[in-house]
């Protein structure tokens, strides 16, 4: 559960006017994708980041100010609310070292490694890491030892030509990441460095998806390009990050990488979390939808539904 043992709590929410729901700032609601995860879910578990119009992270939101909806009903009552930049840190880092990258990826792995060791800040963070190309291979498991991590990120290469990004990132949410101490509330977080591009997985985007809205994980992506381009693999980059409750980056250069790679971490580290009971136990897709009350315009990076099964 998050927050420290003993300081979870009961909030209730005024109930909505007679008149309808009104539409609030920052909105987010997805369509009834096309996948589905068999899951049954005794408590909802949702973490999420606001910022406003000019990217800038909203760090002091209270529970009066946010409202989270499911299947468009205001939930009544939360389990708990709290701001999460101190929960330990599961972290993955995927490569694509595939052709079409390669040009790029010293200067990746170099900022990746200043990344990483920003964003492990002690014991109780752990990370691992994960390379593809016409297959995947892990080079390293999670573990808190960072010369290892360092180690794996500079040695990884390419393992047969071809791109296999949805089989990479499905495994590391399914062997790396799942699961892994549930019996305490992490922060869950997978960081992908590619353009996008796969030609060989067996897996699809909605199955990569599900995968990780099951574990919990945000997926962050990371891509390397001019800002006016909008390459095709942008498009499973942006979805990935976008129904995960992570984010998508956009680095112009080599040099960029660090700035993003900055703002990926203060993403990470700057998050809320809120957990309550499920308003409706049928079976099935029940979308999330988190409202801010700003007097601002503001973004919220949050994860857009989970599956329920019957008891």
């Amino acid at each position: 559960m998050p927050g420290e043992p003993g300081t979870s709590r009961s909030i209730g929410f005024p109930s909505p006017p007679s008149g309808g729901i009104p539409m609030m700032s920052g909105a987010t609601l997805s369509a009834v994708p096309t996948y589905t995860i068999r899951r049954i879910v005794p408590e909802v578990r949702l973490q999420f980041s606001v910022a406003d119009e000019h990217g800038r992270l909203l760090r002091n939101l209270s529970a009066e100010d946010i409202r989270i909806l499911e299947d468009q009903s205001p939930v009544t009552r939360l389990v708990d609310f709290a701001r999460d930049e101190n929960l330990p840190l599961r972290l993955g880092i995927i490569l694509d070292v595939s052709d079409s990258v390669k040009r790029a990826l010293p200067e990746e792995k170099e900022a990746a490694i200043e990344f990483l060791d920003r964003a492990l800040r002690s014991q109780a963070d752990r990370a691992f890491v994960m390379a593809f190309g016409g297959t995947f291979q892990v080079w390293q498991r999670i573990t808190s030892d960072r010369a290892r991590l360092f180690q794996a990120v500079s040695q990884a290469h390419q393992p047969e030509w071809g791109t296999v990004l949805f089989d990479a990132v499905y495994s590391a949410c399914i062997d790396q990441m799942a699961n892994a101490d549930d019996s305490i509330y992490r922060h869950r977080a997978i960081v992908v460095l590619s353009d996008g591009n796969d030609t060989h997985s067996l897996r699809a985007l909605p199955d990569v998806i599900a995968a990780a809205q099951r574990s919990e994980i945000q997926v962050y992506a990371l891509t390397l390009h001019l800002k006016g381009l909008r390459p095709a693999g942008d498009t499973n980059l942006q979805r990935l990050a976008d129904e995960t409750g992570g984010g998508f980056f956009v680095a112009q250069s080599p040099r960029e990488l660090r700035s993003a790679f900055a703002e990926i971490e203060q993403e990470m580290r700057t998050q809320y979390s809120v957990s309550f009971p499920p308003q409706d136990s049928t079976p099935g897709f029940h979308a999330l939808r988190v409202e801010v009350q700003s007097p601002q315009k503001v973004r919220v990076h949050a994860r857009r539904g989970y599956y329920a099964m019957a008891r």
